[in-house]
């Protein structure tokens, strides 16, 4: 994607031409959409370092579509202009849901360039973010569980590290995957379902056991475990999970908890883990 691509959205065509002309003129790549449907299928179609966009009735479309380009292109920097007049609760959720500035109109055609300006700085800054938390070992749930839970690469490496380790020494070495109820929790508010989850497992494992994500789920790594030991520990972690008192309040956790399971696998024993994991063993025979 270009990094100066730039969506505008406004039903009066002349001042998309006027808009885009200008912003050309300043060496930006520019395209534009003169209602909500337009707007909707370029977006889908690519990322856009700024949007600006007319606060288009109806406007709960509008909420919508800003929603969801946060979703799906958090670092676009989304800029409404418009001559309707925002109420004080609607200025508030036109923010919360992803809005970064709103300028009324009318206005000069040299104030919009500032801030567009500010939002390639906005966008340049969010993808450094990003980079570095794809750099980084630690999954983004670890801020909110207080506690190391590392992402699907390092888990894979270090399962890996741990397997040849567990080979050359002679050592048993278990690993448990926790399949969750994935979208059946897409409504719980702040993941605080998974991050209750997450404490659990890790609180109640060893400083050296890692827990990161893996498999679509969860897994623990557990070094110099057997499978005795593997089977205890998830007998004591459902054990733990079931009577957990924030999932004892809610019907609809309950229900929840009696989905969970752990898959075990211990090595030296039949190590057949999922496919999604295979690529670990490459180059070690088992």
């Amino acid at each position: 994607m270009n990094s100066k691509d730039i969506l505008l959205i406004d039903p009066f065509k002349n001042l998309l031409n006027i808009y885009r002309m200008f912003l050309e003129r300043e060496k930006y790549r520019v395209e534009t959409a003169s209602n909500l449907k337009d707007a909707s299928q370029k977006l889908s179609l690519d990322h856009y370092a700024v949007m600006i966009t007319e606060f288009l009735p109806p406007f709960e479309e509008t909420f919508q579509m800003i929603h969801w380009v946060k979703e799906y292109s958090p670092e676009t920097y989304i800029i409404i202009v418009t001559n309707a007049l925002v109420d004080d609760k609607t200025y508030e959720e036109l923010f919360r849901i992803g809005v970064d500035d709103l300028i009324v109109k009318p206005f000069s055609l040299e104030k919009i360039l500032v801030h567009v300006k500010k939002g390639f700085r906005s966008r340049g800054l969010v993808i450094k973010i990003q980079e570095l938390e794809r750099e980084s070992p630690v999954d983004p749930i670890a801020r909110q569980v207080e506690q190391p839970i590392f992402n699907p690469p390092y888990f894979r490496r270090y399962l890996r590290q741990e397997l040849k380790r567990a080979k050359r020494h002679h050592h048993p070495l278990s690993l448990l995957l926790l399949e969750t109820p994935g979208k059946a929790v897409a409504d719980d508010p702040g993941e605080s379902f998974y991050i209750e989850l997450i404490r659990i497992l890790r609180y109640n494992t060893r400083e050296e056991d890692i827990v990161g994500r893996g498999n679509g789920g969860f897994g623990i790594v557990l070094p110099e475990t057997d499978e005795t030991g593997s089977q205890a520990l998830v007998k004591r972690l459902l054990q733990l999970i079931q009577r957990h008192p924030p999932f004892q309040k809610e019907e609809r956790l309950r229900s929840l908890v009696k989905t969970i399971y752990f898959q075990p696998f211990t090595y030296p024993e039949k190590f057949l883990i999922p496919e999604s994991l295979r690529s670990v063993l490459e180059g070690i025979s088992l």
